[in-house]
């Protein structure tokens, strides 16, 4: 399973690690007086491996059209309909990064957390339901913070849907890992 050459194993990992992170960031506010500020960075990392992964994905996509040219067009309409899934992913990815950016910065009034927190999320969920998992987005509706309020509707369902969203994305992601070559698979002569 350690493949650090191959570009598909990058983009398991960062997806799997990715997951993880974002499974705890939903999960740590579970523990009475777990800081808020390490649950927003596990998110903000969370969310940057999301984005490594879904450019590498990208790029790979992009090569493998240009390279394939000669080769039957199942590949190349593989090749392209990857790269807009890992573009959606990437732009989605970007959009959760401004979100847990913003939610690092104390000094935001509800309207502000409205415009840089929860419509980013929002707009990034839906972006990832449409390369992936739609518990991002019951996450983010959880999430919308009512105005005068300062409060989300609902702390849990989001914090649900991360967690639920974690776990399939991950689940998706272990088909990723490159399979073990025979030399692997035989152990050492």
């Amino acid at each position: 399973m350690w493949a650090p050459r191959d570009s598909g194993w990058w983009i398991a990992i960062t997806f799997i690690v990715g997951s993880i992170l974002f499974g705890l960031g939903a999960a740590f506010p579970l523990i009475p007086g777990f800081p808020l500020l390490i649950i927003n960075i596990v998110y903000l990392m969370g969310s940057s491996l999301y984005l490594i992964g879904a450019s590498v994905q990208f790029v790979q996509g992009r090569r493998m059209k240009i390279n394939d040219r000669g080769d039957a067009a199942h590949v190349r309409r593989f090749a392209t309909r990857n790269s807009r899934a890992a573009a959606i992913q990437a732009f989605g990815a970007i959009l959760f990064q401004t979100s847990m950016t913003g939610a690092l910065i104390n000094s935001l009034n509800v309207a502000q957390q409205e415009r840089i927190i929860w419509a980013p999320d929002l707009v990034g969920a839906v972006c990832f339901v449409t390369a992936s998992s739609m518990f991002f987005v019951l996450s983010a509706l959880g999430a919308y913070i009512v105005p005068l309020t300062d409060q989300s509707i609902y702390p849990e369902v989001a914090n649900v849907g991360t967690f639920i969203g974690a776990i399939f994305f991950f689940i998706s992601s272990i088909p990723g890992l490159p399979p073990k070559t025979k030399a692997l698979q035989q152990g050492p002569r």
